[in-house]
């Protein structure tokens, strides 16, 4: 019961904490993955070396859907642990060195390979292809019965170290590389 509350209180935050619609609107699914990275920063603890200073601003970027950028621009006036966001669109992944969470879009052709190139760095890695989470990838979205929901892989993240709240992986579909 306690899980499922805290999955409606989340949904609730995601599309109303951050997407501004009118009352009448649903959301689309670009906005509900603009959402959705939004408030896993919030559940996600980067190590200090992610970060040159602490006036350094925490970095969304985009690989791979250049429209996608537009849907995370409103996140631009939110901050992530003080930090300010900043938007970034990248065209190769050796550009996104800098980015916090790196959104790779469908159309990125030997993303497994390109992925090993940031195994260790400490971005959040997220996309909708299909395996992704079962590979080199950190987060995974993937629709359930019409819904968007997401699947963790808890190895890749900490490989990458950065850390992944207890709060936000109750809330995965799916939590892969968990050390038993």
């Amino acid at each position: 019961m306690h899980k499922f509350l805290l999955h409606i209180f989340l949904t609730l935050f995601l599309i109303n904490g951050t997407v501004v619609l009118h009352a009448a609107e649903k959301p689309s699914e670009m906005q509900l993955k603009a959402a959705y990275l939004y408030n896993f920063a919030k559940f996600i603890k980067w190590p200090d070396s992610a970060f040159s200073d602490s006036q350094t601003s925490f970095v969304i970027g985009v690989l791979g859907d250049k429209n996608f950028t537009g849907y995370l621009l409103p996140l631009t006036t939110k901050t992530v642990n003080e930090r300010a966001i900043v938007i970034k669109t990248y065209t190769s992944i050796d550009e996104a060195s800098d980015a916090h969470i790196l959104y790779l879009g469908p159309s990125i052709s030997g993303l497994n390979t390109q992925l090993e190139k940031l195994k260790t760095r400490p971005i959040i890695t997220i996309s909708e292809n299909k395996k992704f989470a079962a590979t080199n990838g950190m987060i995974q979205f993937v629709p359930v019965r019409g819904r968007l929901r997401f699947i963790i892989n808890l190895a890749n993240a900490d490989a990458a170290g950065v850390r992944i709240d207890s709060q936000l992986l109750s809330l995965a579909i799916d939590v892969l590389g968990v050390k038993k």
